[in-house]
């Protein structure tokens, strides 16, 4: 039985489209011009991200 890499390029990758995703999302929670089906769109788009950065294996982006 072998046991799965942690996967830290794709991690690296991830870490930083979920920063930037969590900076779009405070900025769309004080701009009057997003609703509230935006502003969900956006918390569905980074649980998916969160969700796919969990699967490389990597614990946190501290480890990066």
């Amino acid at each position: 039985m072998t046991a799965l890499k942690p996967n830290y390029r794709r991690a690296r990758k991830l870490a930083l489209e979920i920063e930037a995703l969590r900076n779009v999302l405070d900025e769309a929670r004080g701009d009057p011009s997003y609703d509230a089906d935006d502003i969900e769109d956006l918390k569905v788009e980074l649980r998916d991200l969160e969700r796919e950065f969990f699967l490389t294996g990597v614990s946190s982006e501290y480890e990066l």
